[in-house]
């Protein structure tokens, strides 16, 4: 692996890009037909779940002055909806509070979820009522250390951490942000001061009865070595989060990488089961000491039809353009299936036939994605994922990336859980015919020390091969965050 060697501080102002438009359905559809994406997460907002002080306190059920680090507040009825330790320093709950996978949108064709009624996909069913909801601005600082083996000579990290994250809602539209950064000392072959910073924006609104729009915005700049120790990125799938795609390929790279996603989509309805999806997305990634960058720009066009309410089938068409040292341009149509079985388990697939340019390796190229998220009891959350797109430059060779991830999740308290998760790529140079593939294996704990303290402890393992700079480590990392209690944070909207 090549590793920094030089210094320099990386705390980039975050750019982040426009944020826009998505469609639901002309009136909410009843929960008998529910049309929506592979993350079954609440579908509409509920002025209950979001304010934990009434009757109907959703995922937060130790009421308005629940401390999150207290393990044994309020009963343990269900799997909490955020996986991510960040997620959990921050006291995020998954309602009101939007998990970080949520706010962060890695998948850039979000379809629809079969929850209780149609809503715009990568996290809860962002659907503003008539009623202004809560406002919450969380905050919390920690600490980060690590240790990395398997190298020709050791290396340890440290740095300061903190994160900040803000949820505004109106009437009509809704405010998500999330930032987390870290600034310290990466010691190989000397001294190297390091940053990382990671944001993310997301808004929703509605236009009218009829229309919907979505869009979102993130944004990763930093030293490459450094994000091996730092908390990881996530996807949604289902009512968990799992590692996104790239974190295999953490820390391949020397210098600082740039990472951005902008996405928009527009949903409207054709009748009570059928709706239509318009989307657009950008991505960027830059690595500077390799003068790299790899840009992608998508557009789609989704139908979904629900035949039951907890099947629903359709068509996509869409294409697609990378740029960079392994250009790809794609074109197709293929058919996707959402199927629900309650709140229990759900499954998303779809596959896209597409015609390809010389430059892919194949005149015809096939792409897709699927998830299977299962609830094993009121403890335990299981996941599966595949996925075969455009690389997005995770590896620059390569021009289509396959990808793979498995995880389970089982929480010994409200707050205290122990997490297993692991992820694989593979894919070959259309120009030189040679295979690249990697894998990521993890277990992490996570726990709360009292008084606002949590702690993780967690081990991590890569194996690259192949891909420039690549070879075995293995990192032990330790992280304490401390935030405030989330009641003392929590500004009442003016109704």
């Amino acid at each position: 692996m090549r590793t920094t060697s030089k210094a320099g501080t990386q705390k980039a102002a975050f750019c982040l890009g426009l944020f826009s438009i998505a469609v639901l359905c002309a009136e909410p559809m009843s929960g008998q037909y529910a049309a929506s994406g592979p993350n079954p997460r609440p579908a509409a907002i509920d002025n209950a779940a979001l304010d934990p002080g009434t009757s109907n306190p959703g995922p937060n059920p130790g009421g308005a002055n629940y401390d999150p680090g207290d393990a044994d507040a309020g009963p343990l009825d269900d799997i909490g909806s955020c996986g991510d330790t960040l997620s959990s320093a921050l006291q995020q709950d998954g309602g009101g509070s939007p998990c970080w996978a949520d706010i962060r949108t890695v998948d850039h064709w979000n379809t629809m979820s079969l929850a209780n009624g149609p809503t715009v996909q990568g996290g809860p069913g962002f659907l503003p009522t008539e009623n202004e909801g809560r406002n919450h601005f969380t905050f919390a600082v920690g600490g980060v250390g690590g240790l990395l083996f398997n190298q020709p000579n050791d290396a340890n990290a440290y740095a300061g951490a903190g994160a900040l994250s803000g949820y505004i809602q109106r009437r009509r539209w809704e405010l998500m942000y999330e930032d987390g950064g870290a600034l310290g000392n990466f010691q190989l072959n000397g001294s190297n001061l390091v940053g990382l910073n990671r944001a993310a924006l997301r808004a929703n609104g509605q236009l009218n009865a009829r229309w919907l729009w979505q869009g979102s915005a993130t944004n990763a700049y930093g030293n490459d070595t450094l994000r091996v120790f730092a908390p990881l990125d996530y996807r949604t799938v289902g009512n968990t989060e799992a590692p996104v795609t790239d974190t295999v390929a953490y820390g391949l790279h020397s210098g600082n990488i740039v990472d951005q996603q902008e996405d928009f989509k527009l949903r409207t309805a054709e009748s009570r089961r059928s709706s239509w999806d318009f989307s657009a997305a950008h991505t960027l990634r830059y690595y500077s000491d390799d003068g790299v960058d790899v840009q992608t720009v998508r557009g789609r066009a989704d139908y979904l039809h629900a035949t039951s309410r907890n099947v629903a089938v359709g068509f996509e068409a869409g294409g697609a353009h990378q740029t960079g040292p392994t250009p790809c341009t794609l074109g197709g149509a293929g058919m996707l299936g959402l199927f629900q079985w309650g709140s229990r388990a759900s499954l998303s697939v779809n596959g896209t036939a597409n015609g390809a340019s010389s430059e892919c390796g194949k005149s015809v190229q096939f792409t897709g994605d699927a998830s299977l998220y299962i609830r094993a009891g009121n403890r335990d959350d299981v996941y599966l994922t595949g996925n075969r797109d455009l690389s997005d430059g995770v590896v620059e060779n390569l021009a289509l990336l396959d990808s793979a991830g498995a995880g389970i999740r089982h929480q010994f308290t409200r707050n205290t859980s122990l997490r297993f998760s692991g992820a694989a790529i593979y894919g070959t140079d259309p120009k030189t015919k040679i295979g690249y593939n990697g894998t990521f294996g993890e277990a992490a704990i996570s726990y709360p020390l009292g008084k606002g303290f949590l702690q993780e402890t967690a081990y991590r393992h890569y194996q690259v091969s192949r891909i420039p700079g690549g070879d075995n480590r293995d990192v032990v990392t330790f992280t304490l965050w401390w935030s405030p209690k989330r009641n003392q944070q929590t500004l009442q909207a003016r109704k």
